[in-house]
């Protein structure tokens, strides 16, 4: 259930906006708060994975320079379509397939995957899947929660069905699998938690009763005689199936797998024996599988080889490369063997369109990375193809990213990371815990839309005040409202040795405490109004039973709104504090709960440095 594959092209090349690229990098710098002291297992450019015997890559380029090419592009790419939007620290990657579209669950898929693998290059990697992950927790399916609705439009919100897409799925929990090794699962966010609750609905919504072979999405059911027993020739993503079943210790995986090759096998082998391409549909996948019918889902090609089976080569290849099985060396060696022969070595030739026979189809007369970056990754099975292998290499470079759209980047950025060496299997890699952040908020949340005003700085010490707003993200949800389990707070001068401007904080041994502890005075505590939780205080007491004098710090309200189940408003103020004028920037740190537990199982969020403008009494800090 996607777009009309030559409509998405048409749309995305149209819609090319390399002019941008530059302001847009600088935007989303600005914008986005980098993690303090993040970690990663295997960062980009450290080749985690030795590829599979009888596996080339380009050999006209030295490694170094082809893991900068892709540091390159992703830096384009990203700057183009990783947006933050649809909520504070919402990240999603921009299609606009059509009119009115946003986003699409196969470019979110892409977008996770990206983002894991170029973490350590990327020093925002971490953030920005997490806010990946929290909007596809957003916008689940009808009758699915871990699965995504595959369609959003300009207004954030689900359109054209409620439905799953079968690629976006798969993508998403290999994703959660990749994030587990790289950053481990002590967090806000158990990743392999997460992917195992993924693939428990993708067996149950995009599979075959018999998990023999991958459905359109979960808005197939055994009912319908038409789609049910149909598939995607794109979806075959073997080597995730291999990670799957390694990941769960389910067989249901490695039969998939199997099946998936016999099915491959099937298709070529009687469907497209002189050149071993595969058609965007099959219909039949259990007993006489056969490519579909013209206007079978979206378009008259559906049952040639066009914009969705234009990814088999990479999707079968990456199979080789990680595991060196030999069906996957065979399957895209068909392709190679003829493609190499119709173009006679030059890849600037490559179609944007094949019927099974390899003619090519009718308005097809064109180049698209979306067709070349995979044939790059299905040459890499064979020795043979080195000098093939190298000339493709060089057109995916030399082309820039105005050539193309959301889709012909896309998937050039994923076929240069295998073909550069750069992919990596999750269970072929070590993982463990990696932090970011710091000791009081430890692989938490961000906090965004920060604004800090402190007043009456540099006159008699004890009469400052400071007013704090913003918005903390918690990836791994907020705490069930109402939010009576106390609170942590932190503002920190960077400028100045982080020192601290306002601290309450169990380090301090005075967080503003929950509810349970009782209160300091009669007129102090938490009260409830509708989705407001609000701590007010007028003792300038907080620690019970001590209640020592001025422990407050003249802490006067501290309101939490949850805005989702991932994010609330705050807001602070006190009055009678002791505040020095700062040197700035300044840092907020916010831990909903009162022990140091709470901060380093990330329940809190870091703000971006907040530059501080004004003189004399007043600083305003954004």
């Amino acid at each position: 259930m996607e777009i009309e594959a030559h409509a998405r092209a048409r749309a995305s090349r149209a819609a090319a906006i390399v002019r941008r690229v530059a302001a847009g990098a600088l935007l989303l710098a600005l914008l986005t708060p980098r993690a303090v002291g993040a970690q990663v297992n295997h960062p980009f450019g450290q080749h985690p994975m030795p590829y599979a015997a009888g596996a080339i890559l380009p050999d006209n380029a030295s490694q170094a320079t082809l893991d900068q090419a892709v540091r390159d592009f992703y830096e384009a790419w990203k700057a183009t379509y990783l947006k933050q939007a649809c909520g504070p620290g919402r990240y999603y990657v921009a299609t606009h397939t059509q009119p009115g579209n946003l986003t699409v669950s196969e470019g979110h898929g892409y977008g996770m995957v990206l983002t894991a693998l170029m973490a350590g290059h990327d020093p925002d990697a971490r953030a920005e899947f997490d806010g990946m992950y929290v909007y596809f927790r957003e916008h689940p399916t009808a009758t699915h929660q871990s699965l995504m609705s595959w369609y959003q439009n300009g207004a954030c919100r689900d359109a054209q069905g409620s439905d799953s897409a079968t690629d976006g799925d798969l993508d998403i929990a290999y994703a959660l699998l990749l994030a587990d090794k790289q950053w481990g699962s002590c967090g806000a966010i158990d990743y392999l938690a997460e992917a195992k609750k993924v693939l428990a609905d993708v067996k149950d919504g995009d599979l075959d009763a018999t998990a023999s072979y991958t459905l359109l999405g979960d808005w197939v059911s055994a009912s319908d005689p038409q789609y049910y027993p149909s598939t995607r020739t794109s979806d075959f993503m073997l080597d995730h199936f291999r990670s799957f079943a390694a990941a769960t210790g389910d067989s249901a995986w490695t039969n998939l797998l199997d099946h998936t090759y016999a099915l491959i096998d099937g298709l070529q082998t009687t469907w497209s024996p002189t050149t071993g391409l595969l058609p965007d549909f099959a219909v039949h996948p259990l007993t006489t599988p056969a490519p579909a019918p013209a206007f079978f889902l979206e378009g008259r090609n559906d049952g040639a080889y066009d914009y969705n089976a234009c990814r088999d080569p990479w999707r079968i290849a990456t199979d080789f490369v990680a595991s060196g099985d030999a069906r996957a060396r065979n399957a895209a060696g068909r392709i190679d063997s003829w493609i190499r022969s119709a173009t006679g070595g030059d890849p600037s030739r490559i179609k944007s369109g094949y019927q099974l026979d390899g003619t090519t189809s009718s308005g097809a007369d064109y180049l698209s990375m979306a067709f070349v970056a995979p044939l790059a990754v299905g040459a890499m099975v064979d020795a043979t193809n080195q000098s093939w292998l190298d000339a493709l290499w060089n057109l995916i470079v030399a082309t820039p990213l105005s050539d193309g759209g959301y889709y012909e980047n896309t998937l050039k950025l994923l076929a240069m990371i295998v073909v550069s060496g750069n992919w990596w299997a999750p269970e072929q890699v070590a993982g463990g815990c990696s932090s970011s952040g710091t000791p009081l908020c430890t692989n938490g949340g961000s906090v965004s839309g920060a604004r800090l005003t402190l007043g009456r700085v540099g006159g008699t010490s004890g009469d400052e005040t400071l007013a704090l707003s913003g918005n903390l993200l918690l990836p791994g949800g907020i705490p069930a409202p109402p939010l009576l389990g106390g609170a942590q707070l932190l503002v920190e001068d960077l400028g100045n040795g982080s020192a601290a401007v306002f601290d309450l904080t169990a380090a301090d041994r005075s967080p503003v405490p929950p509810a349970a502890a009782g209160p300091c005075n009669p007129h102090d505590g938490w009260k409830v109004q509708g989705a407001n939780t609000t701590y007010r205080n007028v003792s300038n007491e907080i620690d019970p039973p001590a209640c020592a004098a001025g422990s407050a710090r003249g802490l006067t309200s501290f309101q939490l709104k949850p805005g989702s189940a991932f994010d609330l408003d705050f807001t602070v103020k006190t009055r009678r504090s002791s505040i020095a004028p700062p040197v700035g920037p300044l840092r907020a740190t916010l831990v909903l709960g009162i022990t140091a537990a709470d901060g380093q199982a990330g329940r809190c969020g870091l703000s971006a440095p907040l530059a501080c403008t004004g003189a004399g009494a007043s600083r305003r800090c954004r």
